[in-house]
């Protein structure tokens, strides 16, 4: 059975989408407008959330947080 997920692994996996999700909003919002610059400031503040949940699923797959069952010894 798989360990339950840490406070930290849930805090960093809502705080990256909620980041990804707001500025994606805003890229798309200000690429319709059309603000260029602004849209393409927006979309590089895209890529560090995308980064972080990155990280927090790899963190999360390395400490069992996440993936296959492993059977217990003996079944």
């Amino acid at each position: 059975m798989n360990t339950p997920v840490t406070p930290y692994v849930l805090a960093g996996r809502i705080f990256s989408i909620i980041g990804m999700a707001f500025t994606a909003a805003s890229a798309i919002l200000l690429f319709i407008i059309p603000e260029w610059t602004w849209g393409l400031i927006a979309t590089a503040a895209f890529f560090p959330f995308f980064g972080l949940i990155v990280l927090v699923e790899r963190y999360s797959a390395r400490h069992g947080l996440i993936g296959p069952e492993t059977s217990a010894e003996g079944e």
